[in-house]
C-alpha cells in the first residue's frame, strides 16, 4: 500500500491487472466481510450489475491463481484471510498505539513508511479511497503531534522537533501540527526558532486564509507574539 499498490509473493513482485489490485486494496482497508454487490458496485460504478460481477470474478481469479488467500463463502461475504502482510498495518497500528497511549517506549520512535502513508495512494480518486486516505491521514497526524509532545516529556527534544516537522510539512495550515512544533522548540529552550515557526505560521495563514493564529496559539509563545 506504501508506495504501491504493489504485491509480493515470496519476496518477489506479481503481476496483477488494476481490476484485482483495486479488490486488494479494497479488502485491505476494509479488514471485514464485504457483500460482492457492495464491492462490485464500489469498484465498477458505472457498469450493470451482470458486466460488474463478471469483472469481479475476473479480478478475484487472478488474486487466487497467484495465491492472494481471499474467501468468499455465501452468507460471509469477501474478506482477505489472515496470512496476507499489508506494510500500512505497522503505521496505522503505530498511530492506533500511540493515540491510545502511553504504550511502549517503542512507540516514541515514528516508524519508516509515514511519509508515505500521509499521502496514501495518490493517483487514486475513488471515493472510497480518498475516505480511507483521510482517515488514515488524520489518525497518523494526531500521533505525530503527540509522539512529539511526549518525546519533548523526555528530554528527547531533536526527535520531537523531527516529529513536529513531519506532521507540519504534511498539512502546513494544521494549527494542531504548528503547536507542536513550537512546543517542541520551546521545550528545548529555544525561543528563537519557536520565534520563527509561529512568524513562519502567521505569515502563512495571512497569506493563504486571510486569518490570524488563535489565541491560544499565540499564548504560547510569548516571545513570538511580541514581535
Amino acid at each position: 500500500m506504501l508506495d504501491g499498490p504493489r504485491l509480493l509473493v515470496d519476496g518477489e513482485p506479481a503481476t496483477l491487472p488494476e481490476s484485482s489490485l483495486r479488490i486488494l486494496v479494497f479488502l485491505a482497508f476494509r479488514r471485514r466481510p464485504a457483500p460482492r454487490r457492495v464491492v462490485a458496485s464500489l469498484l465498477w460504478p458505472d457498469s450493470d450489475e451482470a458486466r460488474a460481477g463478471g469483472n469481479m470474478r475476473s479480478a478475484l481469479w487472478r488474486l487466487r491463481a497467484v495465491g492472494v488467500p481471499i474467501d468468499d463463502r455465501a452468507g460471509t461475504g469477501l474478506h482477505v484471510r489472515p496470512g496476507l502482510a499489508v506494510d500500512l498495518d505497522a503505521v496505522t497500528g503505530w498511530a492506533g498505539r500511540v493515540a491510545a497511549g502511553p504504550g511502549e517506549p517503542s512507540d516514541l520512535r515514528v516508524p519508516a513508511g509515514v511519509d508515505a502513508a500521509l499521502d496514501l495512494l495518490p493517483a487514486w480518486y475513488d471515493d472510497w479511497v480518498i475516505f480511507e486516505r483521510e482517515r488514515v491521514r488524520a489518525c497518523v497526524l494526531h500521533a505525530l503531534e503527540q509522539v512529539s509532545e511526549r518525546l519533548s516529556e523526555c528530554g528527547r527534544h531533536a526527535e520531537a522537533v523531527d516529529a513536529a516537522i513531519a506532521a507540519v510539512c504534511a498539512e502546513p495550515l494544521r494549527e494542531s501540527a504548528q503547536r507542536a512544533l513550537i512546543l517542541a522548540h520551546l521545550a528545548e529552550g529555544n525561543q528563537i526558532e519557536a520565534h520563527r515557526s509561529y512568524r513562519a505560521y502567521r505569515t502563512l495563514l495571512e497569506t493563504e486564509l486571510g486569518v490570524a493564529p488563535s489565541p491560544q496559539l499565540r499564548a504560547l509563545a510569548p516571545v513570538a507574539v511580541s514581535h
